[in-house]
């Protein structure tokens, strides 16, 4: 007896919360969110040993129904797997790319943080160069960042570094951060060290 098993293109299954789905649907329909070019959803994926797998893969389909008890559903999508890397019953993460918010404000995980009581909060350079504390509501990690929902804008600048010196009020000289990746920095909001003078 064999198993026959496909192995360019292959298939993953992946789960998505039903909540999550709900979100996606209703940021889609206010127009918080634009669909990503044409209409199936692009995915990536991350390999168990950390690096991404090269090839985008696309959404093609999704279960009618909620798993009761996990609470998700099952999306699938299609991946090009000419190398074979992809092998039945690996585990990978997958990011779908269905929606894209043009106005979206990505933070440094470093530079937020969380008070007495859970809330997020950043430390923020203002025009005067005096540190603000600012509180946040988050939406999810991508990559090293926080999607913020509310309490930044385009050009804030967020303290990465040195936040245990500063505190709401002081006076502080602005330095560009070193610890974010030119990659990193290109999508972000800017980033600054915080050491008060």
């Amino acid at each position: 007896m064999a198993t026959i098993q496909q192995l360019d293109p292959i298939y993953v299954d992946v789960n998505q919360s039903s909540a999550d789905m709900l979100k996606l649907r209703a940021d889609l329909a206010s127009g918080r969110l634009q669909k990503s070019g044409d209409n199936s959803a692009s995915v990536k994926l991350t390999l168990e040993d950390g690096s991404e797998y090269p090839q985008e893969g696309k959404l093609e389909f999704s279960e009618v129904s909620v798993d009761q008890a996990t609470g998700s559903v099952t999306l699938r999508a299609v991946f090009p797997n000419p190398d074979h890397m992809l092998l039945p019953g690996m585990f990978v993460h997958a990011q779908l790319k269905a929606g894209v918010n043009s106005k979206a404000i990505l933070a440094p995980q470093q530079g937020v943080t969380r008070d007495l009581k859970g809330t997020p909060t950043a430390l923020v350079v203002n025009k005067d160069n005096k540190v603000e504390q600012r509180e946040l509501v988050t939406s999810r990690t991508t990559g090293a960042y926080w999607l913020i929902e509310k309490g930044l804008s385009e050009g804030d600048r967020v303290i990465t570094e040195g936040l245990q010196y500063v505190k709401p009020g002081a006076e502080v000289k602005v330095k560009e951060a070193t610890n974010l990746t030119a990659d990193q920095s290109a999508n972000a909001a800017p980033a600054a060290t915080g050491k008060g003078e």
